[in-house]
């Protein structure tokens, strides 16, 4: 190869089946991002409920409208590759948010927790499972050089960092009263 042809870019194009073959995978992946995004929901309107807090009730019910809007994104993300949304991933994260909810209702018996603390820290771990998912989309959207995928994922990854920020807060904030001194806030 000369220095002028090792200079100059080329372009690989990738046969149609090849494509397709990449979308199928996409859509795997993108089920994987509603799934975790529908768990993460489930569980924050199960939690806003049993929150008394006023100030930490008021950041949960703001960050349940961004979970809303992060859920229709992820639906969103199928289209984009000309796919539809999977029904059976939004029920069955549902089923998996609901299912956090025990895990945490165990842990908090185990470890003396009183209250909806266990269930701060639960969507705590759930909203970095979501937005990890978004991130991994986000680098698919990359790969394929699809950027309307960016334009879905990049700030609902924003958003997301910013929640897991306040629900760790949230939950420290909260751990002493629900462990040390038995109170629910």
């Amino acid at each position: 190869m000369s220095k002028e042809q090792m200079q100059t870019g080329f372009l690989l194009e990738l046969d149609k089946e090849c494509r397709q073959e990449h979308y199928e995978r996409t859509v795997a992946w993108f089920k994987n991002v509603q799934l975790t995004q529908s768990s993460f929901r489930q569980l924050l309107e199960d939690t806003v409920e049993k929150i008394e807090e006023p100030h930490i009730k008021d950041y949960l019910h703001t960050m349940l409208e961004h979970a809303r809007e992060h859920e229709e994104k992820a639906e969103a993300l199928f289209t984009i590759i000309g796919h539809k949304p999977s029904s059976v991933r939004s029920t069955i994260g549902e089923l998996m948010g609901k299912g956090r909810q025990a895990l945490a209702d165990v842990i908090a018996f185990g470890g003396g927790a009183k209250g909806p603390w266990q269930d701060l820290q639960q969507l705590y771990i759930s909203n970095y499972n979501s937005m990890s998912a978004f991130a991994v989309a986000e680098q698919l959207g990359l790969a394929l050089g699809i950027p309307e995928i960016l334009d879905v994922t990049f700030s609902v990854i924003a958003q997301k960092s910013t929640d897991a920020l306040l629900l760790q807060e949230c939950a420290l904030e909260m751990c002493s009263k629900s462990i040390l001194y038995k109170q629910s806030f």
